[in-house]
């Protein structure tokens, strides 16, 4: 049998010493794992099966309250700005353009975040910052230690917490109820 061999990615992934553009992160391989944030790519492992569970499980939640004028896609990925993509766990799009690749954040009316050890910094603090610059009015963070939501709405450029729990109870953009404790067993 013949060893693997080594493929990097176009561009010479490992070579890249320039910052990355979103051009250069259009031609990556598929991966989930990869965002661009200003010129430089943030990678995440996979996530635990767990909260791969409760993903699913909010996006279907969230999928059946949203109104057919919004679509709710798991791990979309959304240009917040130039050279600045992310891929939220969950995101309610509107407008959604069927055929993209990548979702503008104008669109995007709520984003989730699943918090994981390996990424808690990442989900509390760099990526609300970065909604909040781009205009995301909803923003509800998902702990999974309970598990409690934290729902935020953008009030005057940063996030203000609305509602907070094991049962969060989301009034805008639609109505919807997320017991986590029950979409987590």
């Amino acid at each position: 049998m013949a060893a693997p061999q080594h493929q990097e990615a176009p561009g010479g992934f490992l070579d890249h010493s320039a910052p990355w553009t979103e051009q250069d992160w259009l031609a990556l391989p598929e991966s989930p794992n990869v965002e661009l944030v200003d010129g430089v790519l943030v990678m995440s492992p996979r996530a635990s099966n767990p909260h791969q569970r409760l993903l699913l499980r909010i996006g279907a939640a969230l999928d059946a309250a949203a109104p057919t004028s919004l679509s709710v896609l798991p791990e979309p990925n959304v240009r917040l700005t130039v050279d600045r993509l992310v891929i939220p766990d969950v995101a309610v799009i509107a407008d959604l353009d069927r055929h993209a690749v990548v979702n503008d954040a104008g669109d995007v009316v709520l984003v989730v975040e699943i918090v994981s050890p390996g990424n808690a910094a990442h989900d509390r603090v760099l990526k609300p910052h970065l909604y909040a610059e781009a205009g995301i009015r909803w923003y509800l963070r998902v702990e999974q230690e309970g598990p409690a939501g934290h729902l935020h709405e953008l009030v005057d450029g940063a996030y203000r917490e609305v509602a907070r729990g094991p049962v969060v109870e989301i009034a805008e953009p639609f109505t919807a109820r997320l017991d986590l404790p029950h979409l987590a067993r």
